[in-house]
This record gives structure tokens, C-alpha cells and sequence, in this order.
């Protein structure tokens, strides 16, 4: 066997938008899940990410070197309000470009695996191509086809991804006075020559009211497009987010590859007597999007009637979006079966679970929470809404139940289920099925890493 397959000699770099301590979403989370463990098989693993991303005197604002779970950390901080363009460098950023570019002579990767470019941009796939560097690319989210990432609109509603680029400057723009002054004295044709023409204007596009808020829209199609073709591998655990990819033009090879989770708390065994109420749980990040305001609209329609049944439990950090978790306080007044609890250790969730009987994914967008599979790993039943990556994982009447989005009526329906039906909650726990391991990610990632590394030697 040649000094390619030798785990030991090989260097991997992974680079993402955030990373642990500091940030915790599900890409960050995944991030340093298989770093750490594709480490602990004897690879050489590191990470570059964004640091501080909306603070300091100017764009560029150094590094910072650390390390999490052992694993080598470079956080770039960035304050992308102080960006030369931000229309264009937002997604194509010859700065980033340039240090990673250097980094890469330095560090000397044997391949790079990128699992988001939401804040140092697609450039990055471009460097490493040029390096000739093996490349692979996870796609957690929709950031290629969307500006805002998530597919949802300005109004609330999902998006296709199938649309012109001025409709997508339409909707980043929606509801502020960038576009809604154009529009009143120009017309909406008016509106779209002044924005387009003012995204290919730096000094215009990083003033205070258009800066975030236009972007160059044809020329991060073209780029973004281009990018994608790069990775030597893109894989992805959705088939509902291939699918939309496809849709939307990007038929380059998307492999299907579920996710693995790092379930080592698991071995704590936190078991806790069920009581007489029902525990609703709901895990994640206190947002609009996450739909929290929703699933409290339905804990208010139980309330007339099942408030002392059963009792929620909200985990998430408030400060997250500071008026949204106001918001959400403000909603649960005089609700008092209702609690948050704050954020928790990874290493806690054992105890988390073990006080949870149903956990609630109320998203609004195309979501694929890791949260979902903690759950089926604890035998917990989940209810979701119908929607994207949700409906992949949770099956009706199976392992869960499904409302369709925005439906608080209906989710408050599925919850009194499990109020009113006693043998609900075991019935649908006997469904749930056998939940992937970090571990057994982590060979089919060494796997994937060898055969592209061998590839690259042999051309």
C-alpha cells in the first residue's frame, strides 16, 4: 500500500462559516463532529472559519488561532459591513481568495472538504481547484441558489429557487427603503434599473441602506453556478435539497450521504419516570424561521382546554435575535406550563431527552435539523412540519406525526394526540429506526478522502 493510504500522512482542512464555542447551528455542530472524528482515526484535521463576522474597524481584521476537541482552529474575523463591494465580494471575495491562497502554501492540505461559503465565499472552492487540490463540497443548506440561504421569501412563503435575478433583488430588498422609494417614484421597472445598476457600483452598494440589501444578482448566479461544478465530490444527506438543486440547473453530481451523529452521551443513560403530563420539547435556535412563535400559538390553543396535561419545554439562546426571543417571552405570559431553558452542552443531551417525550420541529423553511436524529437515537417521537428535509425523516404515524407549515391549529391537533391517545407515544417510538453514528461516517469519509487523494496522484 502506497504513503497515500497511510492515515497518518494525511491532512485534511475543513472549511466552514462558523465554528464551536462560538457558533452551534447544525452545519457548525456537523463541522466539528467529523473533524474530531476523522482525527481521532489518525488524520491530520483543521479548520478555517469565520471568527467575528459583523464587528472591527475594517473588513479585514487578522485571525485568531485555537483549537476545539484538540482539533486545530484558524477564525478569520471579518466585518463584511466594512467590505470594498459588498454586492459582489459577499459571494466572490478576492481578499478571502488571496489569504486562503497563501494558507494553502503554508499548511500544505493533502485535501479540502467545505462544508459551508456563506461567509468567506464560493472563492474558496476556486483556490483550491487551483492548487489542484482534491475538493469536496457538503451541501447543508440552499446558499447556491438563495442570497438568504433558506429559500424563504420576503413574504414568508417558500421558494422554488426558480427565479430571475431581479426577482431575487426583488426579494432581498422587499419591505425596505431601498426599494420601496425606487418603486413609489420610479415604478417597479424603475425600481429594477436603479438597484441593478447600483450592484455594480462598489461606493453605491456598501452605503448604509443598500449595503446587504443588493447584490450583483446575474453575476452570483454565473459565479455560483460555475463554483459548484469545482468539488471533486459534492454530497449531500437530503435527497429533497438534490432534488431542488437539480431543479434549479445545478445537474452536477450530488451524492446522496446521510449524515452521522456523535451520540457518545448516549452512554450517560439520564433516565427519568415519565409523570401524568405530556413533555413537549422544542431544541434549537430561537428564530423566526425555526417557527417557535408557532408552536406557542398552539400551546395557547391547548391551554383553553389541556393546560394541565402536558407541559413545553423550549431550549434555545433568546439572544440569538433579541426581539424574536422578546417576542416569544412576551407570548408565554401567564402560560405556566411553558419554560425555557436556555442553551445546554452537547454532552448534556441525554438529560435533556430524558425529560422530553415528543420534540417539536416547527419549522417554516426546507430544514434538515440534526436535532431530529438525537431525537430518534433516545426513542423520542417527533412532530414536524410537512416540508422539505422534515418530511424526508419523519414519517407519518410511523415514527411521528406531520402538520403542514404555518399551521398552528393543526399542530396543536397532533400534540392533544398524544394527550388523548395513551398507546400513541410507544407506537410511534417502536418506529423509529436505527440512527447513523459519527463513527460510521467517519470510514465512509476516509474512504472518500483516499480514493480522491489516490485519483489526484494517479493524474
Amino acid at each position: 500500500m502506497t504513503n497515500i493510504f497511510n492515515k497518518a500522512t494525511m491532512k485534511v482542512l475543513y472549511i466552514t462559516n462558523g465554528f464551536p464555542p462560538q457558533r452551534w447551528a447544525g452545519t457548525e455542530t456537523y463541522t466539528a463532529n467529523i473533524a474530531k472524528e476523522v482525527r481521532s482515526r489518525g488524520l491530520t484535521a483543521q479548520v478555517l472559519c469565520c471568527g467575528v463576522w459583523g464587528k472591527g474597524p475594517k473588513y479585514w481584521n487578522g485571525y485568531e488561532d485555537d483549537s476545539y476537541n484538540n482539533v486545530p482552529v484558524r477564525r478569520v474575523n471579518l466585518n463584511w459591513k466594512k467590505l470594498p463591494d459588498p454586492a459582489t465580494y459577499l459571494f466572490n471575495n478576492p481578499i478571502v481568495h488571496d489569504f486562503l491562497e497563501l494558507y494553502l502554501d503554508n499548511i500544505k492540505p493533502d485535501l479540502v472538504h467545505v462544508t459551508s461559503c456563506e461567509t468567506l465565499s464560493a472563492s474558496v472552492l476556486k483556490v483550491v481547484k487551483q492548487k489542484q487540490i482534491p475538493l469536496v463540497l457538503s451541501i447543508t443548506d440552499f446558499w447556491f441558489l438563495c442570497p438568504r440561504i433558506n429559500l424563504l421569501r420576503s413574504d414568508g412563503e417558500n421558494c422554488d429557487g426558480n427565479k430571475t435575478s431581479w426577482q431575487c433583488q426583488k426579494c432581498l430588498a422587499d419591505n425596505t427603503k431601498v426599494y420601496r422609494w425606487p418603486r413609489y417614484i420610479f415604478s417597479e421597472k424603475g425600481a429594477e434599473i436603479l438597484l441593478t445598476v447600483s450592484s455594480r457600483v462598489p461606493f453605491v452598494a456598501r452605503q448604509r441602506g443598500f449595503r446587504g440589501y443588493i447584490r450583483d444578482m446575474p453575476q452570483r448566479k454565473q459565479f455560483l453556478r460555475s463554483a459548484f461544478s469545482l468539488p471533486d465530490v459534492r454530497l449531500t444527506a437530503s435527497a429533497f435539497v438534490k432534488k431542488v438543486h437539480i431543479n434549479n440547473g445545478f445537474d452536477d453530481p450530488i451524492k446522496i450521504h446521510p449524515y452521522g451523529h456523535d451520540l457518545s452521551w448516549l452512554k450517560k443513560n439520564e433516565n427519568q419516570k415519565k409523570g401524568e403530563q405530556i413533555r413537549i420539547g422544542f431544541i434549537g435556535q430561537l428564530i423566526p424561521s425555526k417557527g417557535v412563535h408557532l408552536l406557542l400559538d398552539a400551546a395557547k390553543l391547548l391551554n383553553n382546554r389541556l393546560r394541565i396535561k402536558y407541559k413545553l419545554s423550549i431550549y434555545g439562546d433568546p439572544k440569538k435575535d433579541k426581539s424574536y426571543g422578546a417576542h416569544l417571552q412576551e407570548m408565554v405570559h401567564s402560560m405556566e406550563n411553558v419554560n425555557f431553558f436556555g442553551t445546554y452542552a452537547h454532552d448534556d443531551s441525554a438529560k435533556i431527552f430524558s425529560a422530553i417525550d415528543v420534540l417539536v420541529v416547527p419549522s417554516l423553511w426546507y430544514d434538515f435539523p440534526l436535532i431530529i436524529y438525537e431525537a430518534f437515537a433516545t426513542k423520542t417521537p417527533v412532530i414536524a412540519s410537512n416540508l422539505g428535509g422534515m418530511a424526508e425523516t419523519v414519517v407519518h404515524e410511523v415514527n411521528g406525526l406531520l402538520f403542514e407549515r404555518g399551521d398552528a391549529v393543526g399542530l396543536a391537533e397532533q400534540i392533544e394526540r398524544f394527550i388523548q391517545e395513551p398507546h400513541l407515544l410507544k407506537k410511534l417510538s417502536d418506529g423509529i429506526p436505527y440512527v447513523k453514528t459519527i463513527e460510521e461516517e467517519g470510514s465512509e469519509l476516509v474512504s472518500i478522502y483516499q480514493n480522491l487523494i489516490h485519483e489526484e496522484k494517479k493524474g
